[in-house]
């Protein structure tokens, strides 16, 4: 799988739109969400024609890399390894079944006094044609908005984000002892102390954790572009001791 639909999606004013404001503005709505006038929910349908599936874009990256410096300074070296990715979006289950279960700050707006979504309300003219004004219905529950129409599972685009990242993997930092040192040893010939640490950042708008883990196995075949439950990159720290005789 290399494209990301969405089977189930928001409806938009179509390219054109516009509504007038309350100060007399014409106002392009082209592309904003249309909301039900009644209950204040946004449209959500769901196509089985897959023509009509929203294209969310492409799960495979346009390009990934890997540097690394190296600074030296008589017998000490510090060097640090880099990853980055750029291009890709994965949906990411994490991001939707905590969402559901109100467990991220995503789901706080409107707990206490209800929301307004931005969007407009599209009025049947009678005519075959169809007008738009701005919303102003607060959504009847907001409980039900999360739930059903936010971060519901079949809202791909809303759990859907980019992969680009930047990565610290390593920075390493040695010293190696004296060759004076060695040769009054009499049986060494090189000696050095190091200590390391791995993915001590990451830089990505991705929301839950590794955006690189997003991929899930099934049978003998792997899917990119989702990500399942995935866990955090594991920090570690440690050193080691090199000796050559």
């Amino acid at each position: 799988m290399h494209q990301l639909y969405s089977a189930s999606h928001y409806e938009y004013a179509p390219e054109g739109s516009t509504y007038t404001d309350e100060n007399g503005n014409q106002v392009d709505c082209s592309g904003m969400q249309i909301i039900n006038a009644k209950t204040g929910y946004p449209l959500l349908t769901k196509e089985t024609d897959s023509k009509k599936f929203e294209h969310l874009g492409s799960v495979i990256p346009d390009w990934k890399a890997g540097f690394g410096t190296t600074f030296r300074y008589k017998n000490l070296s510090l060097s640090a390894q880099f990853t980055a990715q750029v291009g890709g979006v994965a949906y990411s289950v994490t991001n939707f079944a905590l969402s559901y279960q109100g467990k991220l700050k995503n789901s706080l707006p409107g707990r206490e006094d209800g929301l307004v979504l931005k969007g407009v309300n599209a009025v049947d003219n009678g005519d075959g044609t169809i007008s738009y004004c701005k919303n102003n219905t607060i959504t009847e529950n907001v409980y039900i908005y999360y739930n059903k129409y936010q971060w519901v599972r079949d809202n791909t685009k809303a759990n859907t984000f980019s992969t680009d990242f930047l990565k610290l993997k390593e920075v390493r930092l040695d010293y190696r002892f004296p060759e004076k040192w060695m040769r009054k040893t009499g049986f060494l010939r090189s000696a050095s102390l190091g200590v390391f640490a791995t993915n001590l950042f990451c830089i990505t708008n991705w929301p839950q954790y590794d955006p690189e883990a997003a991929g899930v196995v099934s049978g003998t075949n792997i899917y990119g572009g989702i990500e399942t439950g995935s866990f955090p990159m594991t920090r570690t720290y440690g050193f080691n001791i090199k000796l050559q005789f």
